[in-house]
């Protein structure tokens, strides 16, 4: 049977509707091997060269090499490159800057909560080095709100191996000092500090070297109650590093506050 122009449209629209209704999840486990890429909008300050490194204010993440600190660092799109075996996540992969030609199939422009929450849910549910990886961008994507997804993977020690409640806890802390700093649900960014503010922070880094835990008190008081945000941030940061309980719950304080 033949069909009319118009009857080819409905049918052509149809299927255009149908794809965007799935899901990044959805289409994401309609590729069964090989890899899959979408991108979105990063937060502000974010940036790279899209291949070897991210930048963040003073903070760099990837490679790091003295000539990369003049290389064009591009304000996104963050992209993310994931590979699967057997219908199975096996490799997350982010880059932020121009999208470059590789194998897989491309989803294009995904919104940024979207991207972030489906990400979580890989660092939610997929074993290994994967799930840790699915972090990293998720933290990056623009005003996603993230961090009661970071608690709840800090403190399952039942399903998540160490490394990805580590890097949970780490992300988690700095939200946390962003919010003790008037900045909600931003990522605190080291700032430039006085002679005096470096002996100080050192001093809170002196204290989170103690053995056992012994530190772990001390970093939650400083945290707590001293003036000097430089120190309460120093303090944040280092109990992002211990995996401590205690620290879990002042970050959550912090947090919903």
């Amino acid at each position: 049977m033949m069909r009319t122009p118009a009857v080819v449209l409905v049918l052509a629209l149809a299927g255009r509707a149908s794809v965007h209704a799935q899901s990044l999840s959805e289409r994401v486990a309609a590729v069964r091997e090989g890899a899959v890429m979408f991108h979105f909008a990063p937060r502000a300050g974010v940036c790279g060269d899209g291949a070897h490194f991210i930048r963040f204010g003073h903070s760099y993440m990837g490679e790091y090499r003295k000539d990369y600190v003049s290389s064009e660092c591009y304000a996104g799109p963050v992209v993310v490159r994931i590979s699967k075996m057997n219908g199975e996540i096996d490799r997350v992969e982010a880059w932020v800057g121009p999208v470059r030609n590789q194998e897989g199939r491309d989803l294009g422009v995904i919104s940024a909560s979207s991207a972030a929450k489906y990400l979580m849910d890989v660092a939610r549910t997929v074993p290994g080095r994967a799930a840790t990886k699915a972090i990293l961008p998720a933290v990056l994507a623009d005003s996603a709100v993230i961090w009661p997804a970071l608690l709840e993977i800090a403190r399952d020690t039942r399903t998540r191996d160490r490394s990805t409640r580590q890097d949970a806890a780490f992300w988690l802390s700095r939200f946390a000092a962003g919010a003790i700093a008037g900045k909600p649900n931003q990522i605190l960014d080291d700032e430039d500090r006085t002679g005096e503010e470096d002996l100080k922070t050192h001093a809170v880094f002196v204290v989170s070297q103690l053995p056992h835990s012994e530190g772990v008190p001390m970093l939650l008081d400083a945290a707590r109650t001293t003036r000097n945000l430089s120190v309460r941030t120093a303090a944040l940061f280092w109990l992002g590093q211990t995996g401590d309980a205690r620290a879990l719950d002042l970050f959550e304080t912090l947090l919903r506050k």
